[in-house]
């Protein structure tokens, strides 16, 4: 009999084996361990010292090591330390005394929580300014672009001078994006003559989803995964029945466990696909594989960089996302950018963290996005990040400026179409805008004073230019830079004047402009006008909300990204792109197909889910182990005078040539049934047919 194996006890220069993610101090682990992996450890702590410790109001045993890997004094709870070797010195037992000297070491920490405050903060001067200089990013829209921050030794710009010499205004009259002729106000398309009619949801879900990364680096790197861990491996068809279950999850304010939780497969109907969580996950996958796919969930099989990068594991699937998108999809003749909000609370596990004020969900990450202006499917996005953006990447176009690079980057696959881009305020740069047309695009951006005028905007003067005019006229300035034309123009309004620069758009109005109507007091007398916009605030009001609608959809509760609960941030970033993905295949849907009536985004979800659950690959899967379990287990009849079978084959000494016994199934009935019939699984054992019916069902229930 073996020896029961020596417990390995904690105390004096043991060797001890910590998760980095529970080692302290986090910054020293950070600098040390340059791009960690998910469950990577430290194993050559050595144990020196067990101390009470107070960290954030709660008060725990901590120990305190000495590593060849980090410098300095290492510490973490104890029950994080898994002993790999015994103590060289004292054994540690008991509760030690409580002790101040590893407070200042755990209050140094930079991972602190952080203030109520800060989540309470809103779109206020007082409150930007506060959290600000608590060291946190911010996007704040009445912050300048870099590009429109004045050089001390600036000119001033006005008209008749310097660029804008012999200037007035006046517009020259040419539509500079009609000049290209060709297809001015084309309908958004998918490539390749690809028609959402008469598909399936899950079809047209797939169509919009990165399939080929999904299945090529995330299955098979979650693969890895689960046989590291000794688990079974996964396929293409488990996984996207693993996504349609978060999904079918989504559509209801339940904890995930509660669909675990609902009765066994023998005594609930499993089919029942009704919008109430009356169903049970048991029949599909037990909770143990679920919670084990996503503990193994990974996101790319590359290896992480010799520098310092935090979005390492995400930057392919980002990738892979923007140009499976450019691949299949083609926007409509108007496109609009704006930013997007992943949700995500907790700074110091989320690179790239902003706070965005002016968003309904102001924490987390922020994404750069771009939406068809007609159908709102998004087809671009960018990951900004900030201070937390490796050095040793180069963003391409970066040397044009931070916008003009961003501009750029998002709307590469359209150069040379001719497309109508509609910004907001924030990206008001004249040399983006015109970088822009030298590639073949067109944009319009509302100027807005942000502590400056944009570059090269004189925008006092142009104030100053509607002094007497009514409301409702609309002015133009048409300029040259870098030898391409420009416009800056300017309507009336009650209260303001609405400036808008451009590049491209005719200064007139048609009748698929709406018709404005404006009650105001002049001269004391109250006054109602009746105007037309011209084309280009038209467009812009009619599809600057693009990106808007998009990210309401997708915030929209139940949700998808809320219902995903994760502590990794990687995951996030996947949930963040299944949601869109989602959003994507209604609008298609909406669009292409006009159903009637429309059904609401957790009706559409609903069926999708299904369908993913059910999908076609691990059908297949299902219906290849079903024939195979049924050729394993056939009915067989023993041959003549056979009584039993042994080493492997049958002795045959009964006196009858048909000889016949008792069924050995213990339910098969008092008395049980007479046959001479086994299952080829198991030879020897006498089965009849009605109990080897139930055998075969019973292990086809148990693949």
């Amino acid at each position: 009999m073996r020896p029961p194996r020596a417990r390995l006890c904690l105390g004096e220069g043991a060797r001890c084996s910590v998760l980095l993610k529970f080692l302290r101090p986090s910054k020293v682990v950070a600098e040390a361990i340059v791009n960690p992996v998910k469950d990577q450890r430290l194993d050559d702590l050595i144990a020196v010292s067990r101390e009470v410790t107070t960290r954030g109001g709660k008060t725990f045993v901590s120990i305190f090591y000495r590593s060849d890997t980090i410098p300095g004094l290492l510490h973490s709870a104890e029950r994080w330390a898994t002993v790999l070797e015994q103590p060289t010195g004292e054994i540690w037992g008991g509760e030690p005394e409580a002790t101040t000297a590893a407070a200042p070491a755990a209050q140094n920490e930079q991972n602190e929580p952080i203030a109520d405050f800060v989540f309470n903060a809103q779109n206020r001067t007082e409150d930007i300014a506060l959290v600000r200089a608590m060291g946190f990013e911010v996007d704040d829209d009445n912050e300048p672009a870099p590009e429109n921050v004045p050089a001390d030794d600036a000119p001033l710009f006005r008209l008749g001078e310097g660029l804008f010499e012999g200037q007035e205004w006046g517009w020259d009259g040419i539509d500079q994006r009609a000049t290209l002729g060709g297809a001015m106000y084309n309908g958004p398309s998918f490539a390749e003559g690809w028609t959402p009619q008469r598909k399936t949801l899950m079809e047209i879900f797939l169509h919009v989803f990165p399939l080929e990364f999904f299945t090529t680096v995330i299955v098979e790197a979650t693969n890895n995964a689960l046989v590291a861990t000794n688990s079974a491996r996964t396929s293409l068809g488990e996984m996207l029945r693993y996504v349609g279950m978060w999904m079918l999850m989504s559509c209801f304010v339940k904890s995930p466990d509660y669909f675990w939780h609902q009765g066994s497969a023998e005594d609930r109907d499993e089919d029942d696909e009704n919008d109430t969580p009356s169903f049970s996950f048991h029949r599909y996958m037990s909770r143990r594989r679920f919670v084990s796919i996503t503990s193994a969930f990974r996101f790319t099989n590359a290896a992480p960089p010799n520098f310092r990068d935090k979005f390492w594991e995400v930057r392919e699937m980002i990738a892979a996302w923007n140009d499976h998108m450019a691949k299949i999809f083609l926007a409509a003749w108007v496109v609009c950018l704006d930013e997007s909000m992943s949700i995500w609370h907790n700074r110091w596990t989320c690179p790239g963290w902003v706070f965005c004020p002016r968003k309904p969900h102001p924490f987390g990450n922020e994404y750069h996005t771009a939406c068809c202006g007609l159908s709102g499917i998004m087809f671009a996005m960018e990951l900004v990040e900030g201070k937390d953006h490796p050095p040793q990447i180069a963003e391409r176009w970066s040397e044009k400026g931070k916008t003009t690079g961003l501009l750029l980057r998002m709307l590469a696959s359209y150069f040379t179409t001719g497309r109508y881009v509609v910004l907001d305020s924030g990206f008001c740069v004249l040399r983006a805008l015109i970088e822009l047309k030298k590639v073949g695009l067109f944009a319009c951006a509302v100027i807005k004073k942000r502590r400056f005028w944009p570059a090269m905007v004189p925008g006092n003067e142009m104030s100053e230019a509607f002094d007497n005019a009514n409301v409702g006229t609309a002015k133009a300035i048409t300029g040259m830079l870098d030898g391409v034309k420009y416009f800056l123009w300017g309507l009336k309004e009650p209260s303001y004047i609405m400036k808008m620069m451009a590049t491209g758009g005719p200064l007139i109005s048609n009748e698929s402009c709406n018709l404005q109507r404006r009650r105001f007091e002049e001269g004391g007398v109250e006054v109602t006008r009746t105007f037309q916009f011209p084309l280009p605030y038209d467009w812009h009001y009619k599809f600057r909300h693009a990106v808007d609608d998009h990210n309401n959809l997708r915030h929209s509760v139940p949700s998808v990204e809320g219902t995903i609960i994760t502590t990794r941030w990687e995951m996030r970033v996947f949930s963040f792109l299944l949601a869109v993905c989602e959003v994507n295949a209604f609008l298609t849907y909406r669009f292409f197909c006009k159903p009637d009536p429309v059904p609401t985004l957790q009706q559409f979800r609903s069926k999708l889910a299904w369908q993913l659950i059910k999908n076609r690959w691990i059908m297949e899967h299902n219906a290849n182990v079903q024939q195979e379990m049924c050729e394993v287990h056939q009915l067989m009849k023993a041959p003549a005078h056979a009584t039993k079978f042994s080493r492997g084959r049958w002795v045959c000494n009964a006196k009858l040539r048909y000889q016949n016994y008792a069924c050995t199934v213990k339910k098969c009935g008092e008395p049980p049934k007479r046959c001479k019939t086994y299952c080829s699984c198991t030879p020897g054992v006498w089965i009849c047919q009605y109990c080897h019916a139930a055998h075969v069902i019973s292990e086809l229930k148990e693949m």
